[in-house]
């Protein structure tokens, strides 16, 4: 899939936040990362072998103490990586929205338990 049509399911993605959820993000970026594909690593610190599909990079709102961070959380989303866990263009849109969503979780202080629990 060429960047550009990945770019749109992204932003499609975003905008499918429903309005209550949307209009609490503040200072987050979204960055298409086209080369990376990046490992896992367990909580020991040996390679896990799962496909890192995205990353949220920020303190939680849950975390926040009320003063604004001056450089903006991010949410990092591998194309690569999304391509080759996908079949196909309708498998690609399904897990961009998934992996959007889950990011964003992280972002509102839910972690990936709770995340699985969910469905994301």
């Amino acid at each position: 899939m060429d960047r550009e049509e990945f770019e749109k399911i992204v932003i499609s993605a975003i905008e499918s936040v429903p309005g209550q959820f949307r209009e609490k993000i503040e200072n987050l970026d979204f960055v298409i990362d086209e080369h990376s594909i990046v490992s896992s690593e367990s909580q020991s610190g040996q390679k896990s072998g799962k496909i890192t599909l995205a990353l949220y990079q920020g303190v939680p709102l849950t975390k926040r103490t009320g003063v604004r961070p001056v450089f903006p959380d991010k949410i990092t989303i591998y194309k690569k990586a999304i391509e080759s866990v996908s079949r196909s263009d309708s498998e690609i849109k399904k897990t961009i929205r998934r992996v959007v969503l889950h990011e964003l979780g992280h972002y509102f202080g839910f972690g990936e338990k709770k995340l699985r629990e969910l469905g994301y």
